[in-house]
Parts: C-alpha cells; structure tokens; sequence
C-alpha cells in the first residue's frame, strides 16, 4: 500500500543534482516531473524504471512557446534606462512582432529588464524603463500581447508520443491561453491512443482570463509563479494563487503550486522563514500538490529540500481544519452530490476512515477536495489510476484484484479497515452495479 502521515503531495524536478540521488528520495516523494525544455526523451528513458519500480507518478511539462532573443545588434548589450531601441532590428526576437503596439511593455529575462513601446510606424521604437544585459537565448513575455503561436510544436510533438509509449500519467502544458489549446492536446493524444491526463500552466494574463474554461476542459491546473510573476504585477500573485487553487477545487481536478518554493536552498541547506510560511498558505490555499524546480535540478541541497517540504507539509496538514480554505464543489452529477453526504457522515459520526474502491479515481479527488482530516484509501485495479492519485491530497492509492462481484470489493474493503483503523467507523463508496461508471452508494460501517 502507498501510505504516508502527509497529505500534501510533493512533485519534484529531475536534474543534475538530484539524478544521481534518485534513490535516497524515492520514499520522500510523489511524482517526478520532467521538465522537457531541458530534457530529451532519452533522458527520461533513464529513470522510468526506478519509478515504475516504485509507483511513482510521471509529468512530462512540454516546453511550450517561448518568445526569445533571436539576435542583439547593439554594441553595448547593457540597456541602460531611457535608451531608446528598435525592435526587430536592434533586438530580434524568434516571433512576428506585428501584434506589439504602443503602450505594451516588453519584458526581458523573467522580467528584468523592462521595455515599453513608445512609437509603432513602419519601426517599433522602445524606451527601457529597467536596464540590465541582454543577450541571445534569453526568455522574452509580451504580456500585453496577444501571442500568436501555435501552442505545441513538433518536438511537442514528438515527445508527446514518448509519453504516450512510455505510460506517463500526466503531460502539463505550458503557456495555456483558452480551452481550445487543452483541446489540441487531448486530441493529439487520443490520436496516439493514450490516456494520459492533462496539466494546463496557467502563467498568462490570457489564461487568467480564461481559467474557469480552461479549470474545465484540464485534469488538473498548476500555478506556474514564474512566468506569471512577469505577466501580471507581482503584488498580485498571492491573490492569483488563491483564486487559481479556489477554481481547481471547486471542479473537482488536480491542482499544484510551483515555482521558488524553497528557493533559497538552491545554495543554502536552510529555508527562509518566509518560504516555510508561503508552503503553509499554499497547502491552506487547497493546493493538492507542491513542486520543486531549480531546487532539485540545479540546486545543491536537493535531498535537504525535499525533507524540509515534507515536514513543513505535515505539519501544516495537521491544522488544515483550523486554517485551511473550504472547498464548494460544483455540484452536477450524483457522485458530486454524494461526496458532500460523505462529508456530513464523516463530521456527524467521526469516521476514521473512507475506503473509495475506484477505476478511474474520481471519486477519490472529489472526497479529497472537502479536506476530511479521515484516512482516505483508494484502492484500484488500474495501476495507472494508482500513480495518478499519488498526486492527490490525502488519498493513499493501493492496488486491488478486479472483481465481479460486490460483496467480495466489500469484504476486501473490510480486510483494509480492520487493517488501518482496528477499531471504529468507516465509509465505503461505491458504485452499483459493478460496471457502473459513478458512485451512487455509500456504505457505513464499524469494527
């Protein structure tokens, strides 16, 4: 069986630092997350059986469309404030640069250095308002500009289908404007005959816009606090965090909080108290999951880091009644009804425990979303249901024998109880007839 004290999941960034230590965070982890603008499919290849090995759930985070700096033609490559530059000739960038006009800010190496456009005729003319050195490769956000890119190229493309062939569990897009570019990715991999599920970044002024169609059409979203730091003003983030996690709850998918974590442990084997407090009000925010990036890729404390987010967690999950937000589910369809019947059971009678036997493990995200301080068990005879759910507040995802017949699932679940609780009453859900694709019935029991 998964099982662990911790709820909040954790997710982290394979890379140099940690590749070679894979082994001693394997028990202290969730998911490993692939981050392909660095890495290649044969990289990833690397790792796939250790973590197969040990039910860890796979993210592959495609590299998206990035705006660079194709060319720099100035001499001096220090932009020095109210210096004036041409766009498409003094700096070239690898976009048509037809959809920038006047008034919109450029912003240059995760915003920097701050350009405005202050003339658009036949030339685009910038003033820089925050200097700093430019050079080729560096990242570029329009963030008042519609982009006009395709949002999965073809080395997309291909690494799409590595992860379709390779059984990963999620693909996260990036960049993710409307539900339409979703879309384009569950098509592609239904194409490919897959069924990986699908994480949509939101880290755009546009897909801020856009989130609730975007909540809708994805399996889970992640708050991607880099990029969106650049897009929106900075002082914003903790209420664009809130009401990112507040939309994923409310219908019911995976949600993660990403980006400068524990930064500071990059170089240092400490956390600033300031980081310990951000994971703690993001896990109170509703956050199902948390990610390391440079922490565990480039940093020099990757192991340490690890430990440090899994106590914070815990504790933190240990006051998530006192302090945490209360998720409002959409409620459309009987198994959404049901789990609110859940929750009232599990306050009026104290359960200790909720076994949810699932296929898919959506009822198992749906009882997660309401925060029941009760061991949630799902057990499961899809392993690739198993790693999705490693992913999910509170559940602890186990495989089961596919039955036929109902009162051998019950029994099962009994034989687990009596196992995890000794003593008390419990919940299972279920859905009758086997075969049926929601949950309609629960079942209350003690030892």
């Amino acid at each position: 069986m998964v099982g662990m004290m911790r709820k909040t999941k954790i997710l982290v960034t394979l890379g140099p630092s940690l590749e070679n230590k894979l082994d001693k965070a394997i028990n202290l982890i969730d998911g490993v997350r692939f981050n392909m603008s660095h890495a290649t499919t044969d990289y990833c290849e690397k790792f796939l059986n250790i973590l197969e090995k040990n039910n860890i759930a796979k993210v592959m985070d495609l590299k998206g469309i990035k705006i660079r700096i194709k060319e720099v033609k100035l001499k001096n490559k220090i932009l020095k404030m109210g210096e004036k530059v041409v766009i498409g000739e003094d700096i070239k960038l690898n976009y048509n640069i037809d959809t920038i006009e006047e008034g919109h800010f450029i912003l240059i190496n995760d915003g920097k250095i701050k350009l405005r456009v202050v003339e658009k005729t036949d030339k685009i003319i910038a003033v820089v308002e925050v200097g700093g050195e430019i050079k080729e490769g560096m990242g570029v956000n329009l963030p008042d500009t519609r982009i006009e890119l395709p949002i999965i190229d073809e080395t997309d493309l291909k690494n799409i289908k590595f992860a379709v062939e390779k059984d990963f569990e999620y693909i996260a897009l990036s960049f993710v404007r409307n539900k339409e570019d979703v879309k384009e990715l569950k098509d592609i991999i239904s194409e490919y005959k897959g069924d990986c599920e699908v994480i949509s970044k939101i880290e755009t002024k546009e897909g801020l816009k856009n989130i609730k169609e975007i909540a809708r059409e994805s399996d889970g979203v992640m708050v991607a606090r880099g990029d969106l730091g650049v897009e929106v003003p900075i002082e914003n983030i903790p209420i664009e965090q809130k009401n990112i996690l507040r939309i994923a709850n409310r219908y019911g998918i995976l949600s993660i909080t990403a980006t400068q974590i524990l930064d500071s442990m990059i170089n240092n084997p400490f956390p600033t108290r300031a980081e310990v407090t951000d994971i703690a009000n993001a896990i109170y925010d509703g956050t199902d999951c948390l990610m390391l990036s440079n922490e565990t890729t480039i940093g020099k404390y990757p192991i340490e880091a690890i430990k440090v987010l899994n106590k914070v967690a815990k504790v933190a999950d240990e006051h998530y009644e006192e302090f945490g937000d209360r998720v409002c589910l959409e409620v459309e369809s009987i198994d959404e009804g049901l789990v609110y019947a859940v929750y009232e059971l599990y306050k009026k009678l104290n359960t200790k425990l909720v076994i949810t036997p699932t296929y898919s493990g959506r009822t198992a995200k749906l009882i997660s979303k309401l925060r029941i301080n009760s061991k949630i068990i799902a057990p499961t005879p899809n392993i690739r249901t198993l790693k999705r759910l490693r992913l999910v507040w509170g559940v602890e995802s186990c495989l089961m024998e596919e039955f036929d017949d109902m009162e051998k699932i019950i029994n099962t679940c009994r034989e687990m109880a009596k196992k995890e609780i000794g003593k008390g009453i419990y919940l299972i859900t279920l859905g009758h007839p086997i075969g049926q694709k929601k949950t309609n019935t629960i079942k209350v029991e003690s030892i």
